[in-house]
């Protein structure tokens, strides 16, 4: 029965995608969380996120590939920067599964975390100005729909939770359709930024309706999940936010009163002085992984290979009495030196820096895009310093995606439009017609 199910939506969404591509790429981005829906088929473990990419992939090749492939040409020799990072991140996750002694492990998360991801960017750079940029910060501000409502759910309704969920003691905290309250945060912080992206779209009496629903219903999702990193991640890039579009005194007040904060009371104290029961997790994590990596130079460059890490790092000295068991060391850098190596983990940092070149240009032509994208950036770095902002097959799209539309929108406001180039109805150019 499951397999009749499953090959009925692949045959109705092949058809789908044939006729409306576009649209169809904003399907996968609301869907996101389907990843945790996971089945075999013919014996080969798959999640309905990953069929659904699949026949989006498939139709692209045969649709749109040949004629995508100068805009990738032209993104290579006008980015060479970017496409090497892009190049050297692709390389350093092969080479964790190479590293891997568990190779056919690692080569599914390696799927999930980097080969699908990274195929989604090309195409959404090889689209190019057949992507409305305002459509795909709609579809990343509507995907934090469903999360956030069901978190709401949760806690007004008392679900319902994951299965796995059902006898765990949360404390009260809201987990919506993930296994861990942090997840929320991870999900919905940067997309938040992009949700305030959308105001300057928000023109219409019932856009400007779901604009402000969005930003509610994301703020409230993020406070019942009572994640202090998200928190933080979230106040961070809101006073950035705030001073970049001219709060200056406004955010200077909150960094002050913030820092008041936190030398009153002790529990904000002891949360930022990593005292409490978390970060002292935190630090231990960081101290068997830093000793990992420099037990060795093999260890120093490679690191452990893609999901290797509790079983070669924290499995030696694990008490569940003292330590959950965690799967990374919890740190933005760490993670990623640990997976795939120390020139993995640079190259992310060159994809973060991209990032970073093209917002702050964005920001010299509109103060508001520009803001909400660097504060985007903002929230996704300071939570990941404690968490695991990449490494979730939900995460790892977004992270992608959301580096695709910051070179559009760059690509859009900044680089001079050629005599050669036609600009579409939303100010995007391009080199090909609107599909």
């Amino acid at each position: 029965m499951e397999l009749i199910l499953v090959g009925t939506y692949l045959v109705l969404f092949f058809i789908f995608v044939l006729r409306q591509w576009q649209f169809s790429l904003y399907w996968l981005i609301l869907i996101l969380p389907t990843y945790l829906i996971r089945f075999d088929i013919f014996g080969l473990p798959t999640t309905f996120l990953e069929i659904t990419f699949g026949v989006i992939f498939l139709v692209w090749l045969i649709k749109f590939a040949r004629a995508d492939w100068n805009n990738l040409i032209k993104f290579v020799k006008e980015n060479k920067l970017a496409t090497s990072f892009v190049a050297i991140f692709f390389l350093a996750s092969v080479v964790g599964i190479l590293v891997s002694d568990m190779w056919y492990y690692s080569l599914g998360q390696w799927r999930a975390y980097f080969l699908e991801p990274m195929l989604l960017v090309m195409m959404i750079i090889g689209r190019g100005g057949a992507l409305p940029v305002r459509r795909l910060l709609l579809a990343l501000g509507l995907s934090t729909l469903s999360v956030s409502v069901l978190a709401l759910s949760q806690e007004f309704f008392g679900g319902p939770f994951a299965p796995s969920l059902w006898d765990d003691n949360l404390g009260g905290r809201v987990t919506s359709f993930f296994t861990t309250p942090n997840a929320i945060g991870l999900y919905c912080a940067p997309l938040f930024f992009i949700i305030l992206s959308l105001k300057k779209y928000a023109t219409e009496h019932y856009q400007q309706l779901v604009y402000f629903c969005l930003t509610g219903l994301t703020l409230i999702a993020i406070y019942f999940s009572f994640s202090q990193g998200t928190w933080i991640g979230l106040g961070v890039g809101l006073v950035i936010f705030g001073y970049l579009v001219g709060y200056k005194k406004v955010a200077t007040a909150v960094v002050v009163f913030g820092i008041m904060a936190v030398v009153a009371i002790p529990s904000l104290r002891s949360a930022v002085m990593f005292a409490d029961t978390a970060g002292h997790n935190r630090l231990i994590l960081w101290s068997d992984t830093t000793q990992f990596l420099t037990r060795s130079p093999q260890n120093f460059v490679f690191g452990a290979g893609i999901r290797q890490y509790f079983r070669k790092v924290e499995k030696a000295d694990y008490d569940p009495k003292v330590l959950e068991r965690l799967i990374y060391p919890h740190n933005l850098f760490l993670n990623f030196w640990s997976e795939i190596g120390l020139f993995g983990m640079m190259a992310y940092v060159g994809l973060l820096g991209c990032w970073t070149y093209w917002a702050i240009k964005i920001y010299q032509k509109d103060n508001w895009l520009g803001a909400c994208l660097i504060a985007a950036l903002a929230a996704l770095v300071v939570h990941g310093l404690v968490d695991v902002p990449y490494f979730k097959n939900d995460l790892a799209f977004i992270f992608w995606v959301m580096w695709a539309v910051v070179f559009l929108v760059y690509q859009n406001f900044v680089i001079p439009v050629r005599p050669n180039e036609v600009t579409s109805t939303l100010g995007v150019k391009t080199g090909i017609q609107s599909q």
